[in-house]
């Protein structure tokens, strides 16, 4: 009822998500071709504050990473597909394995887009907002597999780029 009188006199209340409702059903019907936009690459992402600056690799197989560093040193990453993790590990800060997990059905999701990574489900802190949500700032290609080897040698990868972003 107040949105409908704010809107009769022209005030707006500012949205607090960068992609409506159809926005996301206007970018569903090219689905395909960002899934295929999205092979091999590595997204740098900005936000949702409780990952901050994180990191989603896709393989050329679309097995998806998203890799998020903790200012503890420590590193949480979530390996599934293009519809959303599977399943999910910690790491502490001498990457060592101290936990993981298998993801249930529709627990995290995300939508990835060239410009903004949508996340949803229970496993993410309640918002007023219709989901969380993140900026890809930077995008490259990659062209490696992802897998346990891999993992153990992009952490460290990781935590010495985010040194290098604090002293420049």
């Amino acid at each position: 009822m107040l949105s409908k009188l704010l809107r009769i006199f022209g005030i707006q209340k500012k949205s607090t998500v960068p992609l409506s409702a159809s926005d996301i059903v206007r970018r569903a019907r090219d689905a395909h071709k960002v899934t295929e936009w999205s092979r091999a690459k590595r997204l740098t992402v900005f936000n949702p504050p409780f990952w901050g600056i994180h990191h989603i690799f896709i393989d050329s197989n679309l097995k998806h990473s998203l890799i998020a560093l903790k200012e503890d040193g420590s590193a949480f990453i979530f390996l599934g597909n293009t519809y959303g993790p599977e399943r999910w590990e910690k790491y502490d800060e001498n990457l060592n394995k101290v936990d993981g997990g298998i993801i249930e059905n529709q627990s995290l999701t995300w939508l990835i887009y060239q410009d903004y990574v949508i996340y949803n489900g229970s496993m993410l802190p309640a918002t007023d907002a219709p989901y969380h949500w993140g900026r890809v700032i930077e995008v490259d290609s990659f062209d490696k597999h992802i897998d346990d080897q891999w993992i153990s040698k992009i952490i460290p990868e990781l935590k010495e780029l985010a040194l290098s972003y604090i002293k420049s």
